[in-house]
């Protein structure tokens, strides 16, 4: 993932500082945590004796990502002081990030509070290492469940529990180059798409279009992992990657495989660099034409982009379809200070604060006040963030493996599709093998 614009530190501390004026909270020292004094520790909105330290992380992608949740922490510092909690930001490895975390919590050494991939978040409440907020929410009247997109907050439930709020959301779009399109005298993505025509048909004419091996120059691109590549895809056509109830895997169904195939058929045309190769970059000097991916790589293609650009939304396959990915914030099970995680908890994820890192460009907020949607729709360019606002309304959400590993799942898939994109087997041999090898990974 590319990221992260500059921005002013000041000013961010400034708007988060107002937004978390409802907030309080207190502090205590390491994470994963030992209380500095937890006979002190009093509940949120107590009063006196030593401070509660709730240390907290993130993966962030660059120093400018990293200054922005610096900033955010120390605004909620401010505004939770007089709860005798303090916040201290941790910030994560970018490589590596989960394995890092993983050894920390299975080590009592990791965060109060720490942000996970939607994805991963089944395993971690599998491993009894999530902590359930369900009772802060029956007690706290100061948030609201369905304050929240539905769709993070179903993933995040589970048998009467919830395990974490979601940081942000994020659905896939495709990002243009303009100007490709305009020089082979072809409707771009979003003009087709507001003629209703925008599906794999006119995408596939138009990555032929584009594509000029003379010049380097391909049509379309996207990065090689589930998001864009085997889950898009599969789902698009029909398929998916597991059955209805998630207890087995669904990519030998016929629609799955026919999604393989088209994807296998692009790169056998040669339409999209080979591999892991690195469409992102080539995106960004102008070598690609199409590129599927989240709100996170906006702010890269506004800092690298010499060209004009915007987005649409997916093309339709057999049906519409796009991703809702998105990444939580969870209480470590083993923290000593539920309570005060709780306050910064709510705090780090306030209206007002998501609303102030979506105007970078990085986030679409996971709360649905109007003041944070708006923050996000005049966060230009792009031209047509509404892209992003409408995959909301069909998108489907990063899915937690609540009866299965996703780890163990994904893994085996991954190297499977590398098989087949490389032309190594067949579509119908990547849905025959990758439900044959991934059946020891759901719960019997």
């Amino acid at each position: 993932m590319q990221l992260k614009r500059t921005f002013s530190l000041f000013g961010l501390v400034m708007v988060a500082a107002i937004v978390l004026a409802a907030c309080g909270v207190s502090t205590q020292p390491q994470g994963g945590g030992t209380a500095s004094n937890p006979t002190a520790a009093p509940a949120a909105g107590g009063a006196s004796g030593n401070a509660v330290t709730i240390r907290w992380r993130t993966r962030p992608s660059d120093a400018a990502e990293q200054a922005v949740y610096q900033a955010l922490n120390d605004a909620a510092n401010q505004q939770l002081a007089s709860k005798n909690i303090k916040a201290v930001y941790d910030p994560g490895v970018n490589q590596d990030y989960e394995p890092k975390l993983k050894a920390e919590l299975s080590a009592g050494t990791a965060p109060d509070i720490v942000w996970i991939p939607g994805a991963s978040t089944a395993d971690y409440v599998a491993a009894g290492q999530l902590l359930d907020i369900k009772p802060f929410f029956d007690k706290d009247s100061s948030i609201k469940i369905t304050d929240f997109y539905p769709q993070p907050i179903a993933e995040l439930t589970h048998d009467g529990k919830i395990y974490g709020l979601p940081r942000d959301i994020s659905t896939m779009v495709t990002y243009f180059n303009a100007d490709l399109f305009k020089a082979a005298g072809i409707p771009n993505p979003k003009e087709l798409s507001d003629q209703g025509k925008w599906n794999w048909d006119t995408m596939l004419e138009s990555a032929k279009k584009l594509t000029d091996a003379g010049k380097q120059q391909y049509g379309l691109g996207f990065g090689n992992w589930w998001g864009p590549a085997w889950g898009y895809f599969t789902n698009a056509a029909g398929g998916g990657m597991f059955n209805k109830d998630r207890t087995s895997c669904g990519l030998n169904s016929p629609e799955s495989v026919a999604g393989a195939k088209y994807v296998q058929d692009l790169y056998t045309q040669k339409l999209l660099p080979a591999g892991d190769a690195d469409g992102e970059a080539l995106f960004n000097a102008g070598k690609v034409g199409m590129y599927f991916n989240g709100r996170w790589f906006t702010p890269g293609v506004r800092t690298n982009a010499k060209f004009t650009w915007d987005v649409a939304e997916m093309p339709e396959g057999k049906v519409k379809s796009t991703w809702l990915f998105w990444g939580p914030y969870v209480i470590n099970a083993k923290t000593a200070n539920p309570d005060a995680a709780w306050e910064v908890l709510k705090a780090i994820t306030a209206a007002d604060a998501m609303a102030k890192v979506a105007e970078m460009g990085t986030n679409i907020p996971s709360r649905k006040d109007q003041s944070a949607v708006d923050a996000f729709l005049k966060s230009n360019p792009p031209a047509n963030n509404q892209a992003f606002v409408k995959g909301t309304d069909y998108a489907v959400a990063e899915q937690a493996l609540y009866t299965g590993n996703w780890g163990d799942f994904s893994g085996k898939v991954q190297s499977l599709w590398d098989q087949m994109i490389a032309g190594k087997i067949t579509p119908e041999d990547f849905g025959k093998q990758a439900c044959e090898q991934t059946a020891g990974a759901f719960k019997k």
